[in-house]
């Protein structure tokens, strides 16, 4: 008589269950562009895993959904944690802000009623740029890709757009003058208008900049809509060469409307090493989708 094969533990999957949502922190910058979606989704995914592993009320599965939700938490709430970089020097220290004004239908009130020092201004458009024109002495406009930069020093354009550079690399001649790169980097994830780039080109953007930003002989700010969750390989791309500079308190999500239940904090200031940032604020802006960030940074103490 044929003996019925002996069924295997009913512990399996829930043991797997609880281990194996932690493999994301191992596995997250070797899986390539699934992981890139991944990462954007994953608050979404988190609950929607939770909750088809509870859907049977199956009891056993009870500490796996608790693993589950906890490596959520941490991996969203991990880069928002305060991370500070240290006092910034008071003779070089430049306020910059970077916001996504989302065109005509962004009001830009706020930023103006206490101008930063440097303001980078994506999807920006003719009656903002007239706007900002009368609070600064010097600006930028590149209308090829709607990004501004507006400032209290003397810029000079020193790269216009490109394909490895989707805004503008300039010369600003501050206190301690440094490069920025202003920038409006496609988003990666689709739209009602499609992609903009897909996942592996958006790592190919980002990848290029940071080899770009690490030659250069100088100190360096890059600030403006990345479209780069922090979560994401490509921030840590970013990192990996420069410092998040507005992490000196928590952080949180700078996309708040349409896409804000996927928690994403996608506009951002770096620095170079050896410079700080200095009371990072989230500023927000009436009809864009966007909060915009300031910091002030400069050389550390």
């Amino acid at each position: 008589m044929l003996q019925r094969p002996r069924r295997r533990s009913g512990l399996v999957g829930p043991v797997a269950a609880v281990g194996a949502p932690w493999l994301w922190f191992l596995l997250r910058d070797h899986t390539g562009p699934v992981g890139d979606v991944v990462a954007i989704l994953l608050p979404v995914l988190v609950v929607l895993g939770a909750l088809a592993m509870g859907w049977r009320r199956r009891w056993a599965y009870l500490p796996g959904i608790v693993s589950l939700l906890l490596v959520g938490l941490v991996a969203v709430l991990a880069p928002w944690r305060p991370d500070p970089t240290g006092p910034v020097q008071p003779g070089g220290a430049v306020r910059v802000a970077a916001a996504n004004i989302t065109g005509e239908s962004g009001d830009p009130a706020a930023l103006l009623a206490d101008p930063a020092d440097v303001t980078v201004i994506s999807e920006n458009a003719f009656g903002v740029h007239e706007r900002f024109v009368a609070a600064y002495r010097h600006s930028v406009y590149g209308r090829a890709n709607d990004v501004g930069v507006y400032s209290r020093y003397p810029l000079r354009v020193l790269d216009p757009a490109g394909p490895d550079l989707p805004g503008v690399r300039v010369r600003v001649e501050a206190p301690v003058p440094f490069t920025l790169y202003a920038l409006h980097v496609p988003r990666p994830w689709i739209t009602d208008r499609g992609y903009e780039v897909t996942p592996v080109e958006h790592h190919r953007i980002m990848v290029a900049l940071a080899a770009q930003v690490a030659a250069e002989p100088g100190p360096v700010v890059l600030a403006g809509d990345l479209n780069t969750t922090d979560r994401g390989r490509d921030h840590r791309v970013m990192t990996a060469v420069l410092t998040d500079a507005v992490r000196d308190t928590w952080q949180g999500p700078t996309q708040v409307t349409s896409w804000r239940l996927l928690l994403l904090r996608i506009d951002h200031i770096f620095v170079s090493r050896g410079w700080c940032g200095d009371d990072p604020l989230h500023v927000p802006l009436p009809g864009s989708d966007h909060d915009a960030v300031t910091a002030t940074v400069g050389p550390c103490v």
